[in-house]
């Protein structure tokens, strides 16, 4: 005897129709190699909070580093943006992540034409010394800010989150679209010259 056929059920829809809210794709970790400075942290996970940074990971700190009681960190971002404290800082990068060095050397791309990838691990040396060679080989990127002296921990971090969230909400930016030198319109005019 055959079997009846059953009406076929109607298939389930896997993808959902709901769009995220996000203004932006993707994400920003920051990653500190062998911090010496506990001042540079605390400004370093301010600067994560500010800029909306997804996670802070500190690679080879000092066990005494005592994140609870950095006094450049009054408001404590280690409660809003998640820290971890790791041996190596490639154990902590995600699925499809692009690990960045920020390293001031002879083939890095400069960080006036850098691109920044969609999902970004920015990995920053030790205030008085360099990423390893290890480190460098390990990352898919590398790039500097283009400046005159050294700038210190902190503030390199915060030059580049801010270079990311530039770039990632005006995509169509580029190197001296801002410039008033560049636009006939607003240049000053010169006498004789």
């Amino acid at each position: 005897m055959a079997r009846e056929q059953q009406p076929s059920r109607p298939k389930k829809q896997r993808a959902s129709d709901r769009v995220s809210e996000r203004p932006e794709r993707g994400y920003a970790i920051v990653a500190l190699d062998s911090p010496t400075d506990p001042v540079n942290v605390g400004h370093t996970l301010r600067a994560a909070m500010c800029f909306d940074t997804r996670l802070v990971v500190i690679a080879n700190a000092d066990p005494a580093l005592d994140l609870r009681r950095l006094p450049s960190d009054p408001g404590r971002a280690w409660r809003h943006t998640p820290v971890l404290r790791v041996g190596s800082v490639f154990e902590s990068l995600p699925f499809d992540c692009t690990p960045v060095a920020v390293e001031l050397t002879d083939d890095a791309e400069d960080l006036v034409e850098f691109q920044h990838p969609e999902r970004a691990c920015y990995i920053f040396g030790p205030e008085n010394g360099s990423l390893s060679d290890e480190t460098l080989k390990r990352c898919d990127r590398v790039v500097k800010v283009p400046v005159s002296l050294p700038l210190n921990l902190a503030a390199t971090v915060n030059v580049v989150l801010y270079d990311r969230m530039l770039k990632v909400r005006r995509p169509g930016i580029k190197p001296g679209d801002n410039n008033p030198r560049n636009d006939p319109g607003t240049a000053p005019e010169r006498d004789g010259a």
